[in-house]
């Protein structure tokens, strides 16, 4: 997934890339309008977009996380995707999600390994036992 760039200019940007799409001189299959479903998908609380942020995919240069949130509710509003250009994503997002694997490993990251301290000693103890 690109990285995006969330400024004062994001709302217009796509506003007018979706309404380039609705005209009927080309064919095309409504990209725009599904990645801007995708992202609405995503990002439903502040914390979605905390989530985001921190992981480098979005760039937030608006005065706080609600706001992000607040811009991609309300220009998905009317819009309707292509339900399918996504599901790969989707489905390997749940996927992750659901992996029992995936949960187990992070609870024992952020129980033992909060610090790098704590890294730091098991280190040398398991060259030590190995």
């Amino acid at each position: 997934m690109p990285r995006l760039l969330v400024d004062d200019s994001t709302t217009s940007k796509f506003m007018n890339l979706v309404a380039l799409e609705m005209c009927r001189d080309f064919e095309n299959d409504f990209a725009i309008t599904t990645y801007l479903c995708f992202l609405d998908s995503l990002i439903d609380l502040a914390e979605d977009v905390k989530e985001l942020r921190v992981t480098c995919m979005l760039h937030n240069y608006l005065s706080s996380d609600e706001e992000v949130t607040d811009l991609f509710n309300n220009m998905s509003r009317d819009l309707v995707p292509d339900q399918g250009m996504y599901y790969d994503v989707t489905e390997n997002i749940h996927n992750y999600y659901n992996n029992q694997w995936t949960t187990v490993v992070a609870q024992a990251y952020y129980t033992h390994f909060s610090s790098l301290w704590t890294f730091l000693v098991l280190m040398p103890n398991l060259v030590h036992f190995a």
